[in-house]
């Protein structure tokens, strides 16, 4: 006899969907910090070059 699916998660299931999510979403918002820390290193250094070359 062919057995049903089970459609709930154990709360092991539970606990590790969360925090595997939780993972996810903390990892996407290290990587968007990261990026803004980029940008607005570039954007430092260029307004530094346009300040040194105007004022030259």
């Amino acid at each position: 006899m062919v057995s049903r699916l089970r459609k709930t998660l154990t709360v092991q299931e539970r606990a590790a969907a969360f925090e595997h999510t939780h993972k996810v979403a903390a990892d996407a918002l290290e990587e968007e910090r990261r990026l803004r820390e980029e940008k607005s290193g570039r954007l430092r250094r260029l307004r530094l070059a346009a300040r040194e070359s105007a004022s030259s």
